[in-house]
């Protein structure tokens, strides 16, 4: 098959993914509670607090391991790519710092997410980051980037209105309000990135899509249910 069309095929492939990773989303019941008019905004607060403090965990190790991925392939890559994909990074550095501090505008401690125990579903996150690394599978990387950028903007863009209608403001949006609009950018710059791997070494179709498919086992829904059931269980202790 031409190199062109199997690059295509790919990318059809990552963008039926995210298609159906949103329809999954719509349908869950963390989501739902979020989305919900009727949800207490305590509850909203406490669920979003959880989800910074997952972001803000795992987010350095994503970026070490990403790093480290890049660095992997293949020398014939063409350096405007590996550029491109390490520029990506550096504008991903500080997007935990974000998170920490919509963290503490909910009215938490810094301290509480700088230095502490991570929970199990950041360490899975950071572990998938870290096992691409590890297992040398730089084109994995590709498809599970994609995921990252190809959905962030989305999910943001459509939570950002009900958060403001929960106590949400600039000091707890920062996160949310950054990536429903920049990641659009981000999302093509992999769209692009992925069609000229792929062109380039067709070989490594199968590479991308099992690294979307992989992470996808990890990220975000079981996150997103851990966070509530933490949201849920803080509010029971505190009345109790």
């Amino acid at each position: 098959m031409d190199p062109s069309q199997i690059a295509t095929d790919t990318l059809e492939y990552l963008k039926t993914g995210i298609q159906s990773l949103v329809a999954d989303i719509s349908r869950e019941p963390a989501w739902r509670a979020l989305t919900d008019p009727a949800t207490p905004a305590a509850h909203v607060q406490a669920v979003m607090r959880e989800i910074y403090a997952e972001i803000a965990a795992y987010q350095p190790d994503v970026i070490e391991a990403t790093i480290a991925v890049i660095g992997q392939f293949p020398r014939s890559l063409d350096p405007k790519t590996v550029r491109a994909m390490l520029v990506h990074q550096a504008e991903e550095w500080d997007h935990g710092e974000m998170a920490v501090r919509d963290y503490a505008g909910l009215g938490n401690r810094e301290a509480d997410v700088r230095g502490g125990h991570m929970t199990t579903t950041a360490f899975a996150t950071a572990a998938f980051w870290r096992m691409l690394a590890h297992k040398r599978m730089p084109y994995a990387y590709l498809g599970a980037i994609y995921l990252f950028e190809g959905l962030t903007p989305l999910v943001t863009g459509l939570i950002k209105g009900h958060l403001t209608g929960k106590g949400f403001g600039p000091s707890t949006l920062e996160y949310i309000e950054f990536h429903s609009t920049e990641d659009i950018r981000h999302a093509k710059v992999i769209d692009a990135m992925v069609r000229r791997v792929v062109q380039q070494y067709p070989h490594c179709a199968a590479e991308v899509k099992f690294g979307f498919d992989a992470f996808r086992q990890v990220y975000p829904l079981p996150g997103w249910r851990a966070a509530a059931l933490r949201a849920v269980m803080a509010g029971t202790a505190q009345v109790a």
